[in-house]
């Protein structure tokens, strides 16, 4: 594999549907803390529908204090990214990055994603946009995921390496105008997000279930075939994340572990017991923690 390191980890790490496959039920104060034993890194979610406050990103760095290599990614606020009518305000912008500065200053932010819609097409008015948001976040580590494929142009490319923003490769149900899977390096930071393949729901607007949109579980082969963009991007950066979002009964947990021990086959990649019970596919690559799950402590 490439020499550059490759962290893996989940969208988010507080799910529901996750207890009693990752973590046992109740309490969520020791959810984290349980994840990055597991996972490389875990890319906040909470922070696109809210900003975040500086009392919880600061537990977020307390929790993960045994685990001085662990990495935090960030999703940027929907106001910058999905709510364009006007512009933001000083204010707005004050509110949310004041939040987020305990991760920055802990030295564990590795990057803020701009994860834009489908419906962000590369035209002059989003053009515009997207360079309010470079200038504006120029002091911060940035990555943008675009998802509409009129952004895979040149001039695309050359407007993130000027300013040394992460292109976020991905991959997602290939369907009208979707971005397919590339490996693009623009930035010293690579990132490789995993959406799932859920091609029935992807543009439904009303899912059946919550995180519907993101119940897909990757198959070996489809992994095998996703490493080899990623080890692409990692060749030519100092770093890459490979972030699965296909978190639905934490399908995205099991596909981490696959990829990491894919990743260090020489090395042992342990997996909570009832992970593997539910996803005989994580236990071809894994071994249990116990016959019971790990405890909160």
């Amino acid at each position: 594999m490439a020499s550059a390191p490759i962290l893996v980890g989940t969208a988010g790490w507080s799910y529901p549907d996750w207890e009693n496959l990752v973590y046992p039920p109740g309490k969520t104060a020791g959810r984290l803390r349980l994840v990055a034993r597991y996972l490389d890194c875990v890319e906040v979610d909470s922070s696109f529908y809210r900003p975040p406050t500086a009392r919880a990103t600061e537990s977020w760095v307390r929790a993960v204090e045994g685990q001085p290599q662990f990495r935090f990614l960030a999703k940027a606020w929907q106001r910058f990214t999905h709510e364009r009518s006007l512009p933001w305000t000083r204010a707005e912008f004050d509110l949310f990055t004041a939040g987020l500065e305990p991760l920055r200053g802990s030295g564990r932010l590795d990057s803020l994603l701009f994860q834009f819609p489908w419906s962000f097409r590369n035209d002059a008015r989003n053009r515009d946009w997207l360079r309010a948001v470079a200038d504006g976040f120029a002091d911060w580590p940035m990555a943008v995921e675009v998802r509409h494929d009129s952004w895979l142009v040149d001039e695309t490319f050359e407007f993130l390496r000027e300013r040394r923003i992460t292109f976020c490769n991905i991959d997602q149900p290939v369907l009208a105008h979707c971005i397919p899977p590339t490996a693009h390096a623009t930035a010293d930071i690579g990132y490789f997000r995993l959406h799932g393949r859920n091609n029935r729901n992807w543009f439904r607007e009303k899912q059946d279930a919550y995180g519907g949109r993101y119940d897909y579980l990757y198959s070996a082969a489809e992994l095998d075939d996703l490493l080899a963009h990623i080890a692409a991007i990692a060749a030519r950066t100092k770093k890459t994340f490979a972030v699965f979002n296909n978190h639905k009964d934490a399908k995205a947990f099991s596909n981490a572990l696959q990829l990491k021990a894919k990743l260090t086959p020489t090395v042992t990649v342990r997996a909570p017991a009832p992970l593997r019970d539910r996803y005989p596919s994580v236990r071809e690559s894994t071994i249990a923690d116990g016959d019971e799950q790990l405890p909160l402590v």
